[in-house]
């Protein structure tokens, strides 16, 4: 009787050990929500033919936008088009219809191709007109109060889709993310890292391959188990920039690799929108 009992506990952790607990990670995730118009970041820069593309003392081009897209890129971009005389509003992250309608007038106007989305022949014409005129773009200003470790931590600010790599109070880096495509979705609070996973599977498509919504990074947040919601990459690098997930949030594979690399499980995770991150000492102007 003893050695049955034995033989049933040896084979239930067995069976603990090799049978994962969570096969379908991101389980608030359906895929079935990729925003109508993808733009593909370009993979060239061509400083060529557009001499005063991420020329020092102007605007950096580091991906194309398109309607409904948010970024600080984004608020930069409104605000340079603002100084050099163009009614837009600046209260929001958004790429919105007022946004577009005036990005239309300004191709239109500078004689370049007027098709209302914002490419290296925008960014290019923006920075020449600013350095001809002496001005210089505007600066998204972040400062950081009581940060809660003085190594690696991350913020992610649901008002611009922007996910900010620091150190103590330093920025490392700032990356574009995508995510909830209602503001509920994406949970808010002081978390941390709970898991990291290397090529995760999703349902029933296995890890590593192209075809696998999740990308190939994994970094589950400490709710529920650590597979509910997380930081990860993407197989359509088009909906970055979009509020489109179910909750999660989607990187480009080449940022969330970079973050993976650098943060371990524990590292805490700030989520929030920009007011909730001014209230912790996280405040952007």
């Amino acid at each position: 009787m003893r050695k049955l009992i034995f033989s049933i506990i040896f084979i239930f952790l067995i069976l603990f050990i090799t049978i994962p607990n969570n096969p379908n990670i991101a389980r608030k995730e359906t895929f079935e929500d990729t925003p109508l118009v993808c733009i593909l970041s370009s993979k060239t820069i061509d400083v060529g033919n557009f001499p005063y593309l991420n020329v020092k003392g102007g605007l950096k081009y580091t991906r194309p936008l398109s309607l409904w897209q948010t970024g600080e890129d984004v608020m930069q971009i409104k605000k340079s088009l603002k100084k050099i005389g163009y009614n837009i509003r600046t209260t929001s992250y958004i790429f919105d219809q007022n946004m577009k309608d005036v990005i239309l007038k300004f191709q239109y106007d500078q004689g370049i191709k007027v098709d209302g989305v914002i490419g290296q022949e925008t960014i290019n014409t923006i920075n020449k007109i600013l350095i001809e005129n002496g001005m210089t773009p505007p600066i998204i200003q972040t400062i950081v109060s009581n940060p809660p470790t003085n190594g690696y931590w991350i913020t992610i600010n649901k008002s611009s889709n922007t996910l900010t790599l620091l150190k103590g109070n330093q920025i490392i880096e700032k990356f574009p993310v995508a995510t909830g495509k209602n503001p509920k979705l994406t949970p808010e609070g002081k978390l941390i890292i709970q898991n990291k996973i290397i090529n995760p599977a999703w349902k029933n498509i296995e890890g590593g391959v192209p075809q696998n919504p999740l990308g190939y990074r994994w970094m589950g947040l400490n709710i529920d188990d650590g597979y509910l919601y997380g930081i990860h990459g993407t197989n359509n690098e088009g909906s970055i920039g979009y509020f489109v997930s179910n909750g999660c949030i989607r990187m480009k594979n080449s940022d969330v690799e970079k973050i993976f690399n650098i943060v371990k499980q524990g590292t805490p995770v700030w989520i929030g929108t920009q007011e909730k991150l001014a209230n912790w000492g996280y405040v952007i102007k």
